[in-house]
């Protein structure tokens, strides 16, 4: 199928490509109309006509195609149902599940989880502005057995907020967080999503060799939530949480259903045991592969919009299904098998 290239149609930027171009069309048709009406031009009035035909109709076409997750998100009143597979284990240390919602027997978002047990896991963040790579290409390149797209990054691919890799600070020298980072100590296999409030970064890092500043804190200690923001931003999703063994749980949903709110409170009430939550990047952005044993997965969103109703961004998004290049991701990587004491 033939796609329009992407600077003529940019898919990851905010501003609402339906408006822009089949509003914009609507505008040249009307135009062009009067214009033809007022001069008596008849070829310009029935250019007018074809166009207000043509953009009217492509709009009508959109919205009665639209995708379950958005006319979902977008209406009030719906009740889905939770489809939980139950989590596998494909290596040790490692489990692999994949959530459904559903409205009636139709999908409206899937959610790939995978849980890993910091005992047997070391955490890293990692960053190469120079050289963003899709997600699978990260995995290969590192041998991790998981690996997700990361927090927030600027134009040129350097880090928004605050890190901390192999025990080097990284990102703004100055900067302000409400929200929390996760943070690993590969040596000793701590792991903790740590809440900022009232921290002074990035000094606040230095005693955690692995660290990542994102936001917002989904879910806190105490069960609240810092999410806000849109009902009607919507996007896939990557968040990474604390579970009440002690294991960090990724997770990367498909499609756009859910607003950072919404999603908050899901994670509040899904059978994960989540003890703490935190958003990461999200869009074309939220990304997650998996490599354990004989199990493999790569999960890519395919859904932003920052008004809901931006048909022609979500329905070119899907289309495209964008691999797009990575400067910051969180690995997990297996613990090297302890050396056996020499026989006697």
């Amino acid at each position: 199928m033939w796609l329009p290239p992407a600077w003529l149609f940019p898919v990851t930027e905010s501003a609402s490509l339906t408006l822009r171009v089949i509003g914009g069309g609507l505008l040249v048709g009307v135009a062009a109309l009067g214009l033809g009406s007022f001069a008596g031009w008849r070829r310009v009035r029935r250019l007018g006509w074809s166009l207000l035909l043509l953009f009217g109709v492509g709009w009508i076409a959109l919205a009665l195609s639209s995708p379950p997750w958005q006319r979902v998100a977008l209406a009030d009143g719906h009740s889905l149902r939770l489809d939980a597979a139950p989590f596998v284990a494909v290596l040790a240390g490692v489990e692999v599940s994949r959530y459904h919602l559903l409205e009636a027997a139709t999908e409206v978002e899937a959610i790939d989880l995978v849980r890993l047990d910091p005992a047997l896991h070391r955490f890293s963040v990692l960053t190469d502005a120079e050289h963003p790579l899709p997600i699978e290409a990260w995995r290969e390149r590192l041998g991790a057995v998981a690996v997700v797209n990361g927090s927030y990054f600027l134009p040129d691919h350097t880090p928004q907020t605050p890190l901390r890799s192999g025990g080097e600070a990284l990102g703004p020298l100055r900067y302000t967080s409400t929200h929390a980072a996760f943070v690993s100590d590969p040596a000793s296999g701590a792991v903790a999503i740590v809440d900022l409030a009232g921290v002074e970064l990035p000094r606040g890092l230095s005693p955690f060799p692995e660290a990542m500043v994102s936001y917002p804190l989904l879910l806190a200690n105490d069960g609240a939530s810092r999410a806000e923001g849109s009902h009607d931003w919507l996007a896939s999703r990557t968040f990474v949480g604390i579970d009440r063994r002690g294991w960090v749980v990724l997770g990367t949903s498909h499609h756009g259903y859910f607003s950072l709110r919404r999603l908050a409170a899901f994670l509040r009430e899904a059978p994960l045991e989540l003890t703490t939550a935190l958003n990461l990047d999200g869009g074309p952005i939220a990304a997650q592969a998996v490599q354990a044993g004989g199990f493999s997965r790569v999960t890519v969103g395919d859904a932003e919009t920052n008004a809901g109703d931006d048909l022609l961004r979500a329905r070119l998004q899907a289309l495209r299904h964008l691999h797009v290049p990575l400067p910051i991701v969180l690995a997990a990587h297996a613990r090297p098998a302890p050396a056996e004491a020499d026989a006697w």
